[in-house]
């Protein structure tokens, strides 16, 4: 007999599975407005980094769709999508995760020198932000180490001002929760790799957008994704066994 794995649920999938219930019910109509994240966070009564990351996996899930300037909105949408379950739309093997990785290197490294172009003082702050909470969570939180990772990631995107990379960037970013949860895992497999080096690689990242230098972010920007999949695809080289 096989078994399913049974998964801790975090408080974002308990938000995001109440949305998903109100859009069930039409309490939520395809072109309504959600609320802002800090008046979702105050109804819920929860973090504001939770609400995020719910609205993430539903963005993922094809239910909701940021417009840039004016909030997050139930989108048109298949039925079907409705009775799939929350967890289908996050799980990812580590051959998943690989191509994810893949994907992320086209998508964010030029994302990475237009954001370096264009960015503001704003943006700026974000992404400081996303780093000092990275660095708070060495050794304390490994979930605000992944939501300050995804957060770090979306500010770059944001940075850009197209608005279609960053409907791209927050359509994949549920997504990018549960793969980066995975690849963080293994990276730490790695001896070499650290928490401290993860930070690192960021840190440059941004002091190269910070800097105005389009060539030398896409290229700390590729260089980091390019460790992490290193270390996803050693790990798939030593566990044969896996049915990847």
């Amino acid at each position: 007999m096989e078994f399913k794995q049974i998964r801790r649920r975090k408080i974002y999938e308990e938000v995001a599975e109440q949305i998903k219930g109100m859009i069930e019910q039409g309490k939520l109509l395809p072109g309504d407005k959600l609320a802002s994240v800090r008046e979702l966070a105050e109804q819920f009564d929860v973090g504001r980094s939770a609400i995020r990351e719910a609205l993430s996996a539903l963005r993922a899930m094809g239910l909701l769709e940021m417009r840039q300037g004016e909030g997050t909105y139930v989108r048109e949408f298949d039925v079907s999508i409705l009775s799939r379950p929350l967890a289908s739309a996050l799980l990812m093997s580590p051959k998943q995760i690989l191509q994810f990785l893949e994907m992320r290197k086209v998508l964010e490294v030029g994302t990475a020198g237009i954001c370096a172009d264009r960015r503001n003082d704003e943006d700026l702050a974000e992404m400081k932000a996303a780093l000092v909470q990275m660095e708070k969570s060495t050794g304390h939180s490994e979930e605000l180490g992944e939501q300050a990772d995804v957060r770090f990631h979306l500010a770059v995107a944001a940075g850009t001002k197209n608005d279609l990379l960053i409907e791209m960037m927050h359509t994949v970013s549920g997504t990018m929760v549960e793969a980066m949860r995975e690849s963080r895992r293994l990276w730490l497999y790695s001896e070499e790799a650290t928490l401290e080096r993860l930070h690192r690689e960021h840190q440059s990242i941004y002091e190269a957008i910070r800097d105005q230098n389009a060539q030398l972010a896409q290229e700390r920007m590729l260089v980091h994704l390019a460790k992490v999949e290193d270390v996803v695809r050693r790990f798939i080289r030593e566990e044969p066994e896996r049915n990847l």
